[in-house]
């Protein structure tokens, strides 16, 4: 009975063992005979930019700007005596026309009149004084010669005869200041031109220094249009504020079409504007009542284009300045240009270079800039790049 169960126990014994060769053998020939992997060579993975080719270009850059058209002359018309409206010119309303010297608000004069002719009465009065005074001097002057009467008198009747001139001249002085508060009842135009607003009607008692227009010189407007340092620059001698300024061109837009209207810098104003430091220069549009002439625009017919506005007050322009002869230059796109500022040029190798760069101009999409340096073909990186160093390997982007 114990052989039997002994003679077992050796049997699974063997088997275990046998299970256990089998499994190690089994690791084994798949160790031996399994695919070896496949090595392949590390690529080296570059960035990709995107370049546009460098433009060229030559000749004057021009300088653009916006602004308001204003007049070259606003002031506010007022009172200078106190009255009532009696009349008013046609032209009183706004946007109504007048001539210099035209009458555009006329007072009650009757107050005034009477007031003058009190004046003149006055006036003759003391002048019938002052003569009664000289010829009673000339007989005193007789009686002391005769002995008649004594020296003290003289001095008397010089002394009278000195008030009465003195009187006389008070009543010339209130005379002539009647005539003027007369001649101020008429409330006249001091230049050619036009009413932009009015306060008053027929009827109403003003006041010295009411207000009753503000009116605007006909003829010449302008536009102040902010320049920063680097503009200036580019503008031929914008100090000489003579009218041989550069010439401007000003362009509105009105119904959906664009006219324009040729100009002159005029000047520069006095001073740099302290917030934002930028240079208020006046542009001059010497004939603003001239119809604008019409911009060609895409798709419009010429037609179909309107007969142009004139000029008005009030009216935002664009306006563009020509500028100095700046030769040579380069035209990059805005997205090229870098802090420094500089550009990334992908030279030979394709390989990133560093170039500073001077700046000419600086328009919404694009960027004029010295071309010092610059061959012909050069490329231009306008993507943007996490970490860029001079001589970078890069790949560029084939554009479609």
């Amino acid at each position: 009975m114990r052989a039997s169960q002994g003679g077992r126990s050796w049997f699974w014994r063997f088997v275990v063992l046998l299970i256990l060769a089998g499994g190690v053998g089994g690791f084994i020939a798949l160790q031996t005979f399994k695919p070896r992997p496949v090595v392949r060579p590390v690529v080296k993975q570059l960035p990709l930019v995107r370049v546009e080719p460098v433009q060229f270009a030559s000749g004057a850059l021009n300088v653009t700007g916006n602004g308001l058209v204003r007049p070259r002359a606003e002031v506010l018309r007022g009172a200078e005596v106190s009255g009532r409206i009696v009349e008013l010119s046609r032209a009183m309303v706004s946007g109504g026309q007048f001539a210099k010297s035209e009458v555009l608000v006329r007072l009650d004069a009757e107050p005034f009149r009477a007031a003058l002719a009190q004046a003149q009465a006055e006036r003759r009065s003391a002048q019938a004084a002052l003569l009664l005074a000289e010829r009673l001097l000339q007989r005193t002057e007789a009686l002391i010669d005769k002995g008649f009467l004594s020296p003290q008198t003289r001095d008397e009747r010089i002394a009278a005869k000195d008030q009465a001139r003195a009187a006389l001249e008070r009543a010339q002085a209130i005379e002539r200041q009647r005539q003027l508060d007369l001649s101020r009842t008429e409330i006249r135009a001091p230049f050619d031109g036009r009413v932009l607003s009015e306060q008053v009607d027929v009827g109403d008692t003003v006041q010295p220094g009411k207000q009753l227009a503000r009116i605007f010189a006909s003829g010449d407007l302008e536009i102040v249009v902010s320049l920063t340092d680097r503009d200036m620059a580019l503008v031929r001698d914008p100090w000489t504020g003579s009218r041989a300024g550069s010439p401007a061109m000003v362009v509105v837009e009105h119904g959906g079409q664009r006219y324009q209207w040729p100009g002159r810098l005029d000047r520069v104003e006095a001073a740099v504007d302290s917030a934002t430091r930028t240079f208020n220069v006046v542009v001059r549009v010497p004939e603003p009542l001239a119809r604008g002439t019409p911009l060609g625009e895409p798709g419009v017919a010429s037609g179909a284009r309107q007969a142009g506005p004139p000029l008005v007050v009030g009216m935002y322009a664009s306006v563009q300045i020509t500028g100095r002869d700046q030769g040579q230059h380069a035209l990059i796109a805005r997205a090229a240009l870098r802090d420094g500022p500089s550009i990334w040029l992908v030279e030979a190798g394709e390989r990133i270079a560093i170039r500073p760069v001077r700046v000419l101009l600086e328009r919404d999409d694009s960027v004029a800039i010295a071309a010092d340096g610059l061959a012909n073909g050069a490329r231009v990186v306008v993507s943007d790049l996490a970490v860029v160093t001079e001589g970078l390997e890069v790949r560029v982007v084939t554009p479609r």
